[in-house]
């Protein structure tokens, strides 16, 4: 199955980063259901076990951040390829936030940076996008 195959798949309304209007609308789905893997992991862990390091990667999910905002707002994503490549990471964050459930707190942080990683290699492809 092809990344915007598996993306729809998960996130019924995702929608395409082609769509000036929509794109977002794709990173608030894309945010969303990474923050409610990390909601529920927080809530199975508890507060001892999770607190400061899923707290941040719950702040992560719940606010936008403004520079894939601007870089969504100011970028052309005609190039075939890099839309290709933000589906990519966008389905690697799917694929983190479905592992969730297994992640006990030995491997808490790992996972946390594993996540962070991703949404930071995100903006990073949605920066490359050129000015419109």
């Amino acid at each position: 199955m092809d990344d915007l195959s598996f993306l729809r798949s998960k996130i019924a309304e995702y929608a395409d980063y082609r769509d000036q209007e929509a794109r977002h609308l794709v990173d608030k789905e894309v945010r969303a259901y990474v923050g409610e893997a990390v909601a529920r992991m927080r809530e199975r862990l508890g507060p001892a076990g999770a607190a400061d390091v899923l707290d941040d990667l719950l702040m992560r999910c719940e606010f936008s951040d403004q520079r894939v905002i601007r870089a969504m707002d100011h970028g052309s994503f005609a190039d075939e390829s890099l839309v290709k490549q933000i589906h990519e990471l966008d389905r690697a964050l799917i694929e983190a936030a479905d592992r969730a459930g297994d992640v006990g707190s030995d491997g808490l942080s790992a996972y946390a940076k594993e996540v962070g990683v991703l949404f930071d290699r995100r903006f990073g492809a949605i920066n490359t996008a050129q000015p419109t």
